[in-house]
């Protein structure tokens, strides 16, 4: 039997290749594998952050701070969660803020191999990255207060309210107020469909073109609205609505304890008639006997609602209204009218017969998510009710 010389060293040579590929086999089933594991890890966790940042924002919507709660519970949530052991920490330089209702979360974490070392890899750096929108609500179910007057409307790019300073109601003739001539008031809810894929927080007042409705954070400045007028503004009608029934008992309820039913952007309501003094008095009464202490305070330049009784903003005195457009408004009698936006007011108190309340933000455990037509899109820096809205996750890439 012939034999080539050196052939068992050609032999153990083949093997150590063998070896050294069976090793990186395994090098990279396992470290591949793990890599894999941990990178899901991390992405459960900023999206967790991220979702728990957007629920911050609904808290205190404009405070981007180390200190505000946007940040504070990302970093939170975050660490709740773990990748490779260890709970995953966040840096509020992770953190930011592309839009104002979006909050955006990125990080890149090295991850140790258990055989990449053989081969030079002792590590793999993970990037992961999420974010979360504060999208608009299109309506939502409980806590809704009887109340319906119009919509926040503009003149000569002013935010105007039927009762500042007697302007009067919405007025489509020339006229003056403030020293400002108009051919006319003008008006559009910011879930207008024209609004649809337009941020919103670029629109500073309530110019021509602009949404004139209430918007947030922009009209969020402690000014204080009356939402029951004292004198009627159609016949019979001094905003009033009728929610699940009508009556005084009804009523008087509702302004106490809210009304569980669904109410949704485009709705068709009925009008409660009369002033109702007494069950107004009695239902602000019982709701303000809920948080006494409450009251609407700005700090840091942001407006929210401080209580000894109950967390920053998350009083049982901000409750969700409807408005009505001013273009539109209910008539004469027991009457209908379509809503036009839902916000949520700091209930402050009563005056004679007027309930008066503040613009400010609020969470809805029932909101409804609507379509890009019927509301502006998830990257909409705030219309109409999203302080009543959801938190849900979008795509980072886009901010």
């Amino acid at each position: 039997m012939w034999r080539v010389a050196g052939d068992r060293g050609s032999v153990v040579v083949l093997m150590t290749a063998g070896v050294v590929a069976l090793l990186g086999a395994t090098t990279l089933a396992v470290d591949v594998g793990y890599l894999y594991v941990v990178r899901n890890q991390l992405q459960n966790a900023v999206d967790a952050a991220a979702l728990a940042g957007a629920q911050g924002l609904l808290q205190e919507p404009g405070n981007y701070s180390e200190t505000g709660p946007a940040v504070r519970l990302a970093i939170e949530y975050a660490a709740r969660n773990q990748a490779a052991g260890q709970p995953v920490q966040l840096s509020p330089s992770e953190i930011t803020f592309p839009k104002p209702n979006v909050i955006r979360i990125e990080i890149v974490r090295p991850v140790n191999t258990f055989f990449g070392i053989i081969l030079g890899v002792r590590h793999a750096n993970i990037r992961v990255r999420a974010a979360a929108v504060v999208a608009p609500a299109i309506g939502g179910t409980g806590g809704w207060r009887p109340l319906a007057p119009p919509d926040q409307f503009g003149h000569g790019g002013i935010c105007v309210t039927p009762t500042d300073d007697d302007h009067g109601p919405f007025n489509s003739s020339p006229h003056t107020w403030q020293g400002i001539s108009v051919e006319s008031d003008y008006y559009k809810s910011p879930y207008d469909p024209e609004f649809a894929r337009t941020d919103v927080s670029i629109y500073t007042d309530c110019s021509p073109g602009a949404p004139t409705g209430f918007i947030a954070p922009r009209d969020v400045n402690g000014k204080r609205i009356a939402l029951k007028v004292s004198q009627t503004f159609s016949p019979g009608n001094f905003f009033p609505v009728a929610l699940g029934g009508t009556g005084a008992d009804h009523y008087r309820s509702n302004l106490a304890n809210g009304w569980d039913g669904t109410v949704r952007l485009g709705d068709v309501l009925t009008t409660e008639t009369g002033d109702m003094t007494g069950p107004t008095l009695q239902g602000i009464n019982d709701l303000i006997a809920k948080d006494p202490t409450a009251r609407m305070v700005r700090e840091n330049g942001v407006w929210k609602v401080v209580s000894d009784l109950y967390p920053v903003n998350e009083s049982p005195r901000i409750v969700p209204i409807v408005h009505f457009s001013p273009l539109d408004p209910p008539g004469n009698g027991r009457t209908t009218f379509r809503v036009s936006n839902i916000t949520a007011f700091f209930i402050e108190g009563t005056s004679g017969n007027m309930i008066f309340g503040r613009f400010i933000a609020m969470r809805l455990p029932g909101a409804i998510a609507g379509e890009a037509a019927s509301r502006p899109s998830s990257r909409t820096g705030g219309a109409g009710g999203y302080l009543l809205g959801t938190v849900q996750l979008t795509d980072p890439d886009e901010f």
